[in-house]
Protein backbone atom coordinates (compact mmCIF):
# COMPACT_ATOMS: atom_id res chain seq x y z
CA UNK A 1 0.00 0.00 0.00
CA UNK A 2 2.86 2.39 0.81
CA UNK A 3 4.45 1.80 -2.57
CA UNK A 4 1.13 2.46 -4.29
CA UNK A 5 0.65 5.69 -2.33
CA UNK A 6 4.23 6.80 -2.99
CA UNK A 7 3.86 6.11 -6.72
CA UNK A 8 0.54 7.94 -6.84
CA UNK A 9 2.14 10.90 -5.06
CA UNK A 10 5.12 10.96 -7.42
CA UNK A 11 2.93 10.71 -10.51
CA UNK A 12 0.78 13.52 -9.13
CA UNK A 13 3.80 15.82 -9.52
CA UNK A 14 4.10 15.11 -13.24
CA UNK A 15 2.66 18.12 -15.12
CA UNK A 16 0.90 15.99 -17.74
CA UNK A 17 -0.96 14.06 -15.03
CA UNK A 18 -2.01 17.03 -12.89
CA UNK A 19 -5.62 16.97 -14.23
CA UNK A 20 -6.02 13.53 -12.62
CA UNK A 21 -5.44 15.08 -9.15
CA UNK A 22 -3.57 11.97 -8.01
CA UNK A 23 -2.13 13.69 -4.95
CA UNK A 24 -5.54 14.83 -3.82
CA UNK A 25 -6.78 11.23 -3.80
CA UNK A 26 -3.65 9.31 -2.72
CA UNK A 27 -4.85 9.16 0.88
CA UNK A 28 -7.97 7.18 -0.13
CA UNK A 29 -6.08 4.18 -1.51
CA UNK A 30 -7.27 1.05 0.25
CA UNK A 31 -10.16 2.85 1.96
CA UNK A 32 -13.33 0.80 1.76
CA UNK A 33 -15.88 3.23 3.17
CA UNK A 34 -16.70 4.77 6.52
CA UNK A 35 -17.48 2.31 9.29
CA UNK A 36 -20.73 4.08 10.12
CA UNK A 37 -22.09 3.60 6.61
CA UNK A 38 -21.92 -0.18 6.75
CA UNK A 39 -25.22 -1.95 6.14
CA UNK A 40 -26.48 -4.24 8.90
CA UNK A 41 -27.72 -6.65 6.26
CA UNK A 42 -24.29 -7.29 4.78
CA UNK A 43 -22.13 -6.58 7.82
CA UNK A 44 -22.23 -6.77 11.59
CA UNK A 45 -23.40 -4.40 14.31
CA UNK A 46 -21.43 -2.72 17.06
CA UNK A 47 -23.46 -4.69 19.60
CA UNK A 48 -22.30 -7.96 18.05
CA UNK A 49 -18.70 -6.72 17.92
CA UNK A 50 -18.80 -5.71 21.60
CA UNK A 51 -20.30 -9.06 22.58
CA UNK A 52 -17.63 -10.98 20.65
CA UNK A 53 -14.88 -8.83 22.16
CA UNK A 54 -16.21 -9.37 25.70
CA UNK A 55 -16.40 -13.12 25.10
CA UNK A 56 -12.83 -13.17 23.76
CA UNK A 57 -11.58 -11.24 26.79
CA UNK A 58 -13.35 -13.65 29.16
CA UNK A 59 -11.81 -16.62 27.37
CA UNK A 60 -8.37 -15.00 27.48
CA UNK A 61 -8.63 -14.27 31.20
CA UNK A 62 -9.71 -17.89 31.86
CA UNK A 63 -6.69 -19.14 29.91
CA UNK A 64 -4.29 -17.12 32.05
CA UNK A 65 -5.50 -18.93 35.18
CA UNK A 66 -3.82 -22.12 33.96
CA UNK A 67 -0.52 -23.04 35.63
CA UNK A 68 2.52 -22.21 33.55
CA UNK A 69 0.84 -19.32 31.72
CA UNK A 70 3.03 -16.23 31.51
CA UNK A 71 1.38 -12.84 31.24
CA UNK A 72 3.41 -9.77 30.35
CA UNK A 73 1.39 -6.79 31.54
CA UNK A 74 4.05 -4.10 31.20
CA UNK A 75 3.53 -1.33 28.69
CA UNK A 76 6.18 0.92 27.23
CA UNK A 77 6.13 4.03 25.08
CA UNK A 78 7.50 3.33 21.60
CA UNK A 79 7.14 6.78 20.06
CA UNK A 80 4.79 9.07 18.27
CA UNK A 81 4.46 10.70 14.90
CA UNK A 82 3.27 9.81 11.46
CA UNK A 83 3.42 6.40 9.85
CA UNK A 84 5.46 6.33 6.63
CA UNK A 85 2.30 6.67 4.53
CA UNK A 86 0.95 9.51 6.64
CA UNK A 87 4.35 11.22 6.39
CA UNK A 88 4.05 11.23 2.59
CA UNK A 89 0.54 12.63 2.78
CA UNK A 90 1.55 15.33 5.30
CA UNK A 91 4.54 16.34 3.16
CA UNK A 92 2.31 16.58 0.11
CA UNK A 93 -0.25 18.69 1.93
CA UNK A 94 2.48 21.04 3.14
CA UNK A 95 3.87 21.27 -0.41
CA UNK A 96 0.41 21.99 -1.84
CA UNK A 97 -0.27 24.67 0.77
CA UNK A 98 3.07 26.37 0.08
CA UNK A 99 2.33 26.32 -3.65
CA UNK A 100 -1.17 27.74 -3.05
CA UNK A 101 0.32 30.57 -0.97
CA UNK A 102 2.80 31.39 -3.76
CA UNK A 103 0.01 31.44 -6.34
CA UNK A 104 -2.15 33.66 -4.12
CA UNK A 105 0.75 36.10 -3.60
CA UNK A 106 1.39 36.21 -7.35
CA UNK A 107 -2.30 36.86 -8.06
CA UNK A 108 -2.42 39.68 -5.50
CA UNK A 109 0.70 41.19 -7.03
CA UNK A 110 -0.79 41.01 -10.53
CA UNK A 111 -4.10 42.51 -9.44
CA UNK A 112 -2.30 45.43 -7.77
CA UNK A 113 -0.18 46.00 -10.86
CA UNK A 114 -3.29 46.15 -13.07
CA UNK A 115 -4.87 48.96 -11.01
Amino acid sequence: MRALMRTCWQLGGVPELEPLRLRAWAHTLGYRGHILTKSRVYSTTYTALRADRAEHERAASDATDEPGTITDARWRYVGSGHSPGATLIAAGIAEDQAQNREIARAEIGRSRAVR
